[in-house]
């Protein structure tokens, strides 16, 4: 194939953000070509896009992707309004573009007939699609941007591509663009159901505060406890204190595997309620901020949200100038490399609905490096999806009881080097 270097890489983008075994939707230009290439069987291809009317009556797809549409198109908010036939909540509308940046050497290069001619002329910049987005009743969450070099001339090309991956300078300059968005829900709906999902190992005197402290948020609600194979009781203490307050609605399950990063993975896929918010088990959390990340969940005001713990003062005893340090360190390089903003990235509290959860739970592990605390993968996978991230100020407490099971210079290295392969990953 021609141009082979510059297409894989395109690929590659998709793949990356296109899940599992998502249903998928791939409209425009050499659809179908692309669908084989992606190795698509669950989806519906519309080669060309002057005719989106047959979309209408199909069902609902996990992911909608525009494939140069919007350059092509002399009706770009009728083509957005038509996609909401076969969008729900869930669904990440993906709309891929040229750089209007490159406008001037992409036509000349048509001209002299280096490259195949694509028929664009509207060349949109990012700010133009967002609005347009945003006047349709979508919200763009995520963009990737990628290759500012489409050919890889002897090498040269690659080398330019993966420096540009570690470094972000050029990101305004790159030709390939892909515009993540949801759909935004207007309309009134019942309240969501909720599991505050609590991973728990030898914390077993910290069990019946945590219960008396959680509130009712919501009218379907459980409290599920992932038990990471103790040796001070935790466990028998769970059940007796579900009897204790039988209206709490308390579960317990084992962990299969060790760490905390697997009971979150774990428990979370066993959750009953639509929504789920997860609560640190070492009682250095406020129970009452449960309610703001279950109320922004129900309102669909962000889909994927964390804690902040750097809000209100915090002093020694909370937590150690050098943990501080470190947290800020992670926050600020994650906000660089997946381009949403995060003030703390292992905050005790997290809210997600079970439904996008479910969206990246295959995916868990796609590093191949263990996540010892699972605060990394949850980030990931969400921002992997495009969710729209939120962030709320939580209190935060000393312990009372137990000892913190972070270590800096055990689990620091392992976070780094983590860290480091998402660096790479999601800007490559």
């Amino acid at each position: 194939m021609r141009y082979k270097y510059y297409f894989d890489k395109y690929l590659r983008a998709l793949q990356f953000i296109i899940t599992g075994d998502a249903s998928v939707v791939i409209i425009g230009d050499r659809a179908v070509e692309l669908a084989k290439r992606l190795r698509r069987t669950r989806g519906l291809t519309v080669d060309g896009f002057s005719d989106l009317d047959e979309l209408k009556g199909k069902r609902k797809y996990d992911f909608v992707v525009l494939n140069g549409v919007l350059g092509k198109t002399d009706d770009v908010m009728g083509v957005l309004g038509k996609l909401r036939l076969i969008c729900n909540t869930s669904t990440r509308v993906i709309i891929y573009q040229h750089n209007h940046l490159w406008q001037w050497m992409l036509t000349m290069l048509e001209i002299l007939g280096v490259k195949r001619k694509e028929g664009m002329y509207n060349w949109l910049s990012v700010e133009d699609v967002k609005a347009y987005m945003s006047a349709s009743g979508y919200e763009v969450t995520k963009i990737h941007r990628r290759t500012l070099v489409p050919v890889n001339f002897f090498g040269l090309g690659k080398i330019i591509n993966f420096f540009c991956v570690i470094f972000p300078f050029f990101d305004f300059l790159k030709l390939d663009q892909f515009l993540i968005a949801r759909v935004i829900q207007h309309e009134k709906k019942q309240d969501l159901s909720l599991t505050i999902c609590i991973t728990v190992r030898n914390e077993k005197n910290n069990i019946e505060p945590i219960i008396k402290s959680l509130p009712k948020v919501t009218k379907v609600q459980e409290i599920l406890f992932v038990e990471g194979h103790s040796t001070d009781g935790t466990r028998e203490e769970i059940i007796r204190v579900s009897k204790k307050y039988p209206k709490k609605n308390i579960r317990v399950i084992g962990q299969p595997g060790k760490g905390q990063g697997d009971a979150i993975r774990v428990g979370f896929f066993e959750a009953k309620g639509e929504a789920i918010v997860l609560y640190e088990g070492d009682g250095t959390s406020d129970a009452n901020d449960v309610f703001y990340f279950y109320d922004a969940i129900n309102k669909g005001t962000a889909e994927f949200i964390e804690g902040s713990r750097f809000v209100y003062p915090l002093n020694q005893k909370t937590m150690p100038l050098f943990k501080q340090l470190g947290n800020m360190f992670f926050a600020i390089w994650f906000t660089l490399f997946l381009g949403q903003r995060t003030t703390d990235v292992l905050s005790g509290i997290k809210a997600i609905r079970k439904d996008l959860y479910m969206k990246f739970y295959k995916d868990w592990g796609f590093l191949k490096i263990e996540d010892p605390f699972g605060d990394f993968e949850l980030l990931f996978g969400a921002a992997k999806l495009g969710l729209k991230f939120g962030e709320i100020p939580m209190r935060y407490y000393p312990r009372s009881y137990g000892q913190p099971k972070t270590s800096i210079f055990s689990h620091g290295p392992l976070l780094i080097r983590m860290a480091l392969a998402g660096h790479i990953y999601f800007r490559g």
